[in-house]
């Protein structure tokens, strides 16, 4: 965790606090106030955070610790390691439903309902203030995005099925009903592309979601769909080079944005579906530390995203 300074300009600020806990690669963060923050992991688990705690345990982050990995990994001279002190917190509570990668992690706009999804197919509804399962069921896949409707009157899951090598049949979209664990739409047939990101917008106006995965040129597309019926009404062009690996709504609800494996930030205007601008620059390849994870802050005048080198960037938007 970093405090940001008000400004932009001048040299990055200094890590402040680390979370530890997950014993695995961090998967999707969701906060559903100032307080909390709650993580999924590949460690099977779900840890929620408490932000206004101030945890006394002493800590250190190594700043430039790729660096000196990769240089170890090429039996060259480690640059000297740039540390900083942090406060070391602990999760306050643990979830412990699932039994492999929790992918998927999503919360209504009041965040008492919290639904997160598995890489072996399990789909969870949770009491998220009291931290208790509500409901369960499995997917023929593995539950590759999940996005639930603000007001839990929907749930968007994206599946992929593998082991099956007829194309046709390698991924699922559904809606869901977060209630009764029953499905309300198969989009399946329209739309066999699999889908590697999904967003509702706080409004529950617009629902988003973004090709993903491994595939070739600019065929990570943005496609619009009817949050009640999950019918296609327009796709957002150009895409992303390789794919697209996460989308968030802008708080105006007039913007999307969308992160991808090229290493670039869209912004979108959703009115005609235009793009805006492009933040970031393509770095080379699909395996040039692309994206993970793009976020706005709730005032809308910050921008952040996160690639797979462990660097953040953060815009301003006038």
């Amino acid at each position: 965790m970093w405090d940001l300074p008000e400004k932009a300009g001048g040299p990055a600020p200094l890590p402040v606090r680390r979370l530890a806990g997950h014993t695995n690669t961090v998967n999707r963060l969701v906060a559903p106030d100032a307080r909390w923050l709650i993580s999924a992991s590949s460690d099977h688990l779900i840890a929620y955070w408490d932000i206004q705690s101030s945890p006394a345990e002493p800590g250190i982050v190594v700043l430039n610790a790729r660096a000196r990995s990769d240089a170890e990994a090429k039996k060259k001279k480690s640059p000297a390691a740039l540390e900083a002190k942090v406060s070391v917190q602990k999760p306050s509570q643990v979830l412990t439903g699932h039994h492999d990668w929790v992918l998927g992690l999503s919360l209504t706009r009041d965040g008492n309902t919290l639904v997160s999804g598995d890489d072996k197919g399990e789909i969870i509804v949770w009491d998220r203030p009291a931290a208790k399962e509500l409901r369960r069921w499995k997917l023929k896949g593995w539950a590759w995005a999940v996005a639930v409707e603000p007001e839990a009157k929907s749930l968007l899951v994206s599946e992929r099925i593998p082991l099956i090598f007829d194309m046709g049949q390698m991924s699922a979209l559904k809606l869901w009903n977060p209630q009764t664990g029953e499905v309300k739409a198969d989009m399946s047939k329209e739309m066999k592309e699999r889908m590697g990101a999904a967003a509702y917008s706080a409004d529950g106006k617009w629902l988003a979601v973004g090709r993903g995965g491994e595939v070739d040129g600019l065929s990570g597309k943005i496609t619009l769909l009817d949050p009640a019926t999950g019918k296609k009404l327009k796709e957002l062009a150009p895409g992303h080079m390789y794919g697209v690996t996460d989308i968030v709504f802008h708080p105006d609800g007039k913007h999307l944005l969308s992160a991808g494996r090229d290493t670039c930030v869209k912004i979108w205007r959703l009115e005609d579906g235009k793009l805006v601008k492009d933040l970031g620059q393509p770095r080379g390849g699909q395996f040039k530390d692309w994206f993970h994870a793009v976020a706005v802050s709730p005032d809308g005048r910050l921008i952040a995203a996160a690639d797979m080198a462990g660097q953040v960037q953060v815009w301003t938007v006038p």
